[in-house]
């Protein structure tokens, strides 16, 4: 029986391996900062400076819900007709189109086939819909035509809109404790994991073996010590961590729980999207900082880069890529230049030491440190 389980656990590695190595993914590289760029832009597509800033910084890129709507009319359009001004500028360039599992988004063509079909809805015991906040309405995820429909749109991002696959938002949102409470029934949390994990089967074969299913994400919480989001780890192609080192997981202690869900992830051969924040009070939440001009934002969230950087790179593995910038909109710091993601990184020559909370890691060209407990990082670049 130790015999087949070794076996079994060495298969399931080079299988992994094999999906890292295939042209499903995008390619890594060590060279430099490996950057994943997430930005939407309601106002229309980007400009050609845009363009050529996110070609040249990154191979890896999400274009978020209502990118484009307001000159290209839907979600559909705005990202079919950048993918392709993206792919041009960078043809090594793997674009995810952003489409959530749980929110009915009204930004997209496809929401018309939910107005038509009210059951897709997530509804109370009364049969009265369940609303995430004022107007914004959530999905039925135990209606088997509902992902069936989803994982459609999904095929159609890929096949029509010219996309690599998708960005599959809020995948464990269905199963907080209020609507639990409200709606789905205590208990019944296994039943929407299956879901969610259907979903993801079924986009997948609706995009094709060769698209991409990342999923937000696995999540430290601060007051549980828990990290939660792992168990669709398998069933996708990678995760991302979205609140690395703000919001509620911002404690030293969950820092270093997602420093190691990091590594373990990329280790299992999956990519892994870092979103690192320049501080857990610098986000574009925070209306008093937003008043500042974009210029005085940007050259303090270039000063302030360092940790959650170093943070990501004493865990990255290969496959692993860090996002960064205090929001998802086009004002906030995707489409900044950060002059250390241009520097020589090199590959890791070791895996980071760790001493109580502080790490360490040497690259072939880089030294970096951190202290986790202190917030202080020096990333030395040679």
């Amino acid at each position: 029986m130790r015999n087949i389980t070794a076996l079994i656990i060495v298969s399931a590695i080079s299988l992994s391996a094999a999906m890292a190595d295939d042209d499903t993914y995008p390619v890594f590289s060590w060279d430099t900062v490996p950057v994943y760029i997430h930005v939407g832009k309601f106002s229309g597509p980007l400009t050609d400076e845009e363009i050529s800033l996110i070609a040249r910084t990154s191979d890896f890129v999400c274009l978020e819900k209502g990118h484009g709507i307001g000159t290209l009319g839907s979600t559909e359009r705005g990202i079919a007709h950048d993918a392709r001004r993206l792919k041009a500028a960078n043809p090594r360039m793997k674009v995810l189109f952003y489409w959530n599992t749980f929110l009915n988004y009204p930004l997209y063509d496809a929401c018309g086939e939910v107005r038509r079909n009210p059951d897709w809805l997530f509804r109370d015991s009364r049969g009265e819909l369940i609303y995430k906040t004022g107007t914004l309405q959530q999905y039925n995820l135990l209606d088997a035509e509902f992902r069936a429909w989803w994982a459609s749109v999904a095929g159609d991002a890929v096949k029509k809109y010219g996309c690599d696959g998708i960005f599959m938002d809020a995948v464990d949102q269905a199963k907080r404790t209020l609507w639990m409470t409200r709606g789905w029934g205590v208990g019944n949390e296994p039943k929407l994991t299956a879901a969610v994990i259907d979903m993801m089967r079924r986009a997948k074969t609706a995009m094709g073996d060769d698209a991409l299913v990342i999923y937000n994400g696995a999540r430290t919480n601060d007051a549980t010590g828990r990290t939660t989001g792992l168990e669709y780890l398998p069933h996708a192609d990678g995760a991302t961590i979205e609140h690395f080192t703000a919001f509620r997981s911002q404690t030293p202690e969950s820092v270093a729980r997602d420093i190691a869900a990091i590594a373990s992830a990329g280790r299992q051969g999956k990519i892994v999207i870092v979103k690192g924040w320049p501080d857990p009070d610098f986000t574009w939440l925070n209306s008093e900082k937003m008043r500042k001009p974009l210029d005085k934002l940007a050259e303090e969230a270039r000063a302030k880069l360092a940790f959650s950087l170093a943070c990501f790179l004493v865990a990255a593995e290969k496959n692993c890529y860090f996002c960064y910038s205090w929001g998802y909109r086009e004002n906030h710091g995707s489409l900044v230049e950060y002059p250390d993601f241009h520097k020589r990184l090199g590959p890791p020559l070791g895996d980071a030491e760790k001493i109580g909370m502080v790490y360490t890691r040497q690259f072939k060209h880089t030294t970096v440190r951190v202290d986790v407990r202190l917030r202080e990082a020096s990333i030395q670049w040679r």
